[in-house]
């Protein structure tokens, strides 16, 4: 059954004569045969099972089987610490800021994501460890990142709890194999999670990588799913793949990279909780394309922070970047301004005076989709009312489903990671051969 999308998407300024730098028509419309391939191939993967991923967003069995864990960790805990990096961590961090500053009951969820010993240090001496449950995740179970941070917290739980009450403060997430995290898990009477072998990291935002923390948080993650499989459903059911928002999107990013050099892709919310999106988009564009010459370069920004560090190069810089700008309408929102409080200034203010801070967000957000439209930069336009649950599950399986279309325009796999490995037997070898 097709749900009505929450997401509206806007691409016509990707085009010529709209923009200076943007594609012709006809060499997208020409397109159509290999997108259409892309399209069949993600929708026989998602049929067939192949690709569990796809299958995601219309589940719930799931959901119902963690509930448990989530009544445990909300009723039991101040403070909920998820202890991973990378596809591991943000998926979960972009959906948990769904209620930064919404009024929420529930658990303080942070995200430890990093090895800097002072800063891990420092985030854990400010928490009570007798209040504070711990998320363990890692796919393979041999990340070895989230092993010192979890070997590191069991001791401290230890020192300050004794070793008796570990099971009650620490869950695990990693693969049913005979892995490292599982291994300690299991020694130490730690309940372990599923992590489904065939779903990657950097794709796991709607898996329990994601959702788990994010219902602990207080997020509706039926909701995020449902705002999910509205997108995939109409990719799936497109009769032209290019009248599809997400496989148009990949289309536009493939060949605006051949036929115009445009060799970078930036994403510019303007809503502070898709903050984290950025960072997440982030990995999966840039791990899943950068492989045999091809990606192009993803750049996070945030609206309307970066209009006074990067706009500058946007628009006078090199003619090298697609613009993704998100919107929603704050129009009325927020704090208004008073002439009385700004006194002398006030005359200098009129067009600030009666206004709210969403009207001034609304202005500057039009104002940057504008000049950059002027400029001749191509730019796509993604809007919403507000932001929901529904909204930020629609935004994920876009980027999902165009990250995934594509790899498979260029021809390489997008779920490999192949360069990342290097590093890390090589940090292995020097941690070995350390004295």
């Amino acid at each position: 059954m097709l749900h009505e999308l929450p997401i509206a998407i806007d691409s016509a300024a990707c085009f010529e004569p709209r923009v200076g730098a943007g594609l012709d028509r006809a060499s997208f419309t020409a397109m159509a045969p290999t997108a259409a391939a892309a399209r069949d191939w993600i929708r026989a993967r998602r049929d067939d099972g192949s690709l569990p991923l796809l299958g995601l967003a219309g589940r719930r069995d799931d959901i119902v089987a963690w509930k448990p864990i989530v009544d445990r960790y909300r009723s039991l805990y101040e403070d909920v610490v998820v202890l991973g990096t990378g596809g591991s961590s943000l998926g979960g961090a972009t959906l948990c800021a769904l209620v930064d500053g919404g009024g929420v009951t529930g658990p303080r969820v942070h995200f430890l994501d990093n090895i800097d010993p002072i800063g891990f240090d420092a985030r854990l001496a400010g928490l009570d460890l007798g209040r504070t449950g711990f998320l363990a995740i890692s796919k393979s179970g041999g990340t070895a990142e989230t092993l010192t941070q979890t070997l590191i917290v069991l001791d401290r739980l230890i020192e300050r709890l004794g070793r008796e009450n570990l099971g009650t403060h620490v869950t695990c997430i990693a693969e049913a194999t005979d892995n490292p995290l599982r291994r300690i898990a299991s020694e130490h009477g730690l309940f372990c999670l599923e992590h489904d072998p065939k779903v990657g990291g950097r794709y796991s935002a709607l898996s329990v990588t994601g959702l788990l923390p994010a219902a602990i948080a207080g997020v509706d993650v039926e909701a995020v799913r449902r705002g999910a499989a509205a997108v995939l459903d109409a990719t799936l059911s497109a009769d032209n793949p290019l009248d599809d928002a997400a496989i148009a999107g990949a289309v536009i990013n493939v060949a605006l990279a051949r036929q115009k050099g445009v060799s970078q892709t930036v994403l510019l919310p303007y809503v502070d909780r898709l903050d984290r999106l950025s960072f997440w988009f982030r990995q999966l564009w840039a791990e899943s394309l950068g492989k045999d010459g091809h990606g192009t370069t993803p750049i996070n920004a945030l609206g309307a922070v970066d209009q006074h560090s990067q706009l500058q190069l946007y628009l006078a810089g090199p003619r090298d970047k697609l613009f993704t700008v998100v919107c929603s309408d704050p129009r009325g929102r927020g704090g208004r301004v008073r002439a009385d409080l700004a006194g002398s200034a006030a005359g200098d203010l009129d067009y600030l005076t009666g206004r709210t801070m969403g009207d001034l967000m609304s202005a500057e957000q039009r104002a940057t989709i504008d000049t950059l439209i002027r400029n001749g930069c191509p730019t796509r336009i993604i809007r919403f009312p507000t932001l929901s649950e529904e909204v930020m599950g629609a935004l994920m399986m876009q980027f999902i489903v165009e990250t995934i279309a594509a790899a498979h325009l260029l021809g390489i796999d997008a779920f490999d990671q192949p360069a990342v490995e290097e590093g890390k037997v090589l940090a292995r070898q020097f941690l070995r051969e350390a004295t």
